[in-house]
């Protein structure tokens, strides 16, 4: 695996991909931890309990696409992070990156027939995993990630400045 050099520029994308996600998360919680109403959400172990309480505390600022972002963001991470990259990638669609196929094919050694990874699930079946790095990488989906994270940090920053008035 490591001497693949497409794989290995994957797990770059990748570890760039869920560190964004991480970020996301982190100003969620930091968020949560600037207002005392929030407070008691900021550890708390569940990210959509804080998206929620979020979500409420500022109904009047963010836009129906602010919050659908902020949440599926939390699900793109969570589908990123676990491997679970064919629903990520729906998660990517949903966010509204047009969804493209990278053409990564999957051998069955021992039958020699062969599919397109993305026509499969990226949670079962030997290979998956390894398949779906590489279909993630060569259609770009990881940098898509990095890029709708990057919306969702914008939200939380500017929910976190002074422009906003305590609500």
């Amino acid at each position: 695996m490591d001497h693949n050099p497409w794989f290995k520029k994957g797990l770059e994308q990748f570890k760039s991909a869920a560190a964004e996600g991480a970020i996301v998360e982190l100003k969620l919680r930091l968020l949560a931890d600037k207002f005392p109403a929030l407070q008691e959400y900021a550890h708390s172990p569940y990210l959509d309990e804080i998206e929620k309480k979020v979500e409420a505390y500022f109904a009047d600022y963010l836009s129906d696409d602010n919050k659908a972002t902020l949440k599926l963001c939390r699900q793109l991470r969570n589908k990123l992070l676990h491997g679970n990259f064919s629903v990520a990638r729906e998660k990517l669609g949903e966010l509204g990156v047009t969804p493209h196929r990278g053409g990564v094919k999957r051998v069955d050694l021992a039958t020699g027939g062969t599919e397109y990874v993305a026509d499969t699930a990226s949670t079962s079946g030997p290979g998956q995993i390894f398949g779906w790095v590489l279909e993630m990488y060569e259609a770009g989906d990881f940098l898509d990630a990095i890029e709708t994270f990057g919306k969702a940090e914008q939200i939380l920053d500017w929910l976190s400045t002074d422009a906003i008035v305590s609500p």
